[in-house]
């Protein structure tokens, strides 16, 4: 039997959960969900993973659906120049204070391949940084997915770094020109997004 907060969708199927294991298996996570349509999906992805007592660091050239994703966002967020990385930690220092004052986390959002300029987020400086602060870390490889990596798994298997990346974001309307997403990390937190997601929830399942 379906979980129930988690399968309101109709249409979904045992098709739905065997591409879930098997894109999970392809990204190197332990789970990933189905997403109706990736814009949507980021959109309530963020709004699922923060409150008011967490801050959101990001690059100055995320993309549009980060934007309205954060939008719904109550709590702080730090915006630092594109990939840099000095900015980047200066960020991470004042988001530390209040997530020290409110008991919240942080969450750093940055792109794999970026859309507009084709370059890359410096994931492998970013990760670095989680030797000095607390953070979780999640890419959106929309661009990534399909194209960077031995195997196409995406801009974390380019670096090496699918362990150090904890929410991995593809989209199905770039290398696979359909449309569509998927969001992949740790069991537990899959499950806490297929209860929190409105979006998925309230809407219908992936064709």
């Amino acid at each position: 039997a379906y979980p129930m907060g988690a399968r309101m969708m109709s249409g979904q199927t045992k098709y739905h959960e065997q591409l879930e294991r098997e894109l999970a298996d392809f990204v190197g996570r332990e789970e990933s969900y189905l997403l109706n349509y990736g814009y949507q999906g980021m959109v309530s992805i963020i709004n699922a993973m923060v409150d008011r007592q967490d801050v959101i660091v990001y690059d100055s050239e995320a993309h549009a659906c980060i934007i309205d994703g954060m939008r719904l966002h109550f709590g702080k967020r730090f915006v630092y120049p594109h990939n840099n990385m000095q900015n980047l930690e200066k960020e991470l220092e004042r988001a530390t204070k209040i997530v020290d004052k409110t008991g919240g986390g942080i969450l750093v959002i940055t792109e794999g391949v970026y859309g507009m300029s084709g370059d890359l987020g410096k994931l492998d400086e970013i990760v670095a940084l989680k030797k000095k602060f607390e953070f979780r870390l999640f890419i959106d490889d929309a661009h990534g997915f399909g194209t960077m990596g031995p195997t196409g798994a995406g801009t974390d298997e380019h670096f090496g770094l699918q362990d150090e990346v904890d929410l991995y974001f593809g989209t199905f309307a770039k290398s696979m020109a359909g449309i569509g997403g998927f969001i992949a990390a740790k069991k537990e937190v899959i499950n806490y997004l297929k209860y929190n997601m409105r979006s998925q929830i309230f809407a219908k399942s992936l064709p």
